[in-house]
């Protein structure tokens, strides 16, 4: 009577692991870089949407993040799950409300981390850097400081 309850108790517990991957599974999804359209994110970042819809409530997106120059970016934080992966370059992250250049951490390609919903962080990209993210939406950051966010400097 216990084993065909442990078997559905696994079943259902794959089922649950498997829904992330599934949310994609709609058909094949090919994005070559050619195809990625880049839009600047912050200055000197650029972000490209590989698949999903970032700006999706719930919703399960790939984007990849660039710089084209070193970039500072300011603190701020996302309202889910971030995860990343360094493909190329490197990119220094550490958490807090401050800027403080003494608690990054430099990744190099192959590098992930995993930054928990809405805690604060902070980074700097290195010129030539390319980063992609995961997770579910919206990607939103949203800036400690508001004067930080680059949408207010185009609405005044």
């Amino acid at each position: 009577m216990l084993k065909p309850l442990v078997r559905k108790a696994f079943a259902l517990a794959a089922a649950i692991g498997l829904m992330p991957l599934l949310a994609f599974a709609q058909g094949l999804v090919i994005a070559t870089p050619s195809q990625l359209v880049w839009k600047p994110l912050i200055p000197g970042v650029e972000m490209a949407v590989v698949a999903g819809d970032p700006d999706r409530k719930g919703g399960v997106y790939v984007i990849r993040i660039r710089a084209k120059g070193q970039a500072k970016v300011p603190p701020h934080w996302h309202p889910n799950d971030e995860h990343v992966t360094v493909l190329a370059g490197s990119l220094l992250i550490a958490s807090g409300d401050t800027y403080d250049a003494s608690k990054l951490v430099e990744l190099k390609p192959g590098a992930h981390y995993l930054m928990p919903a809405t805690m604060r962080h902070f980074g700097m990209h290195k010129a030539g850097n390319l980063v992609e993210v995961y997770g579910k939406g919206p990607f939103a950051p949203t800036f400690v400081n508001p004067e930080d966010d680059p949408s207010r400097a185009k609405k005044k």
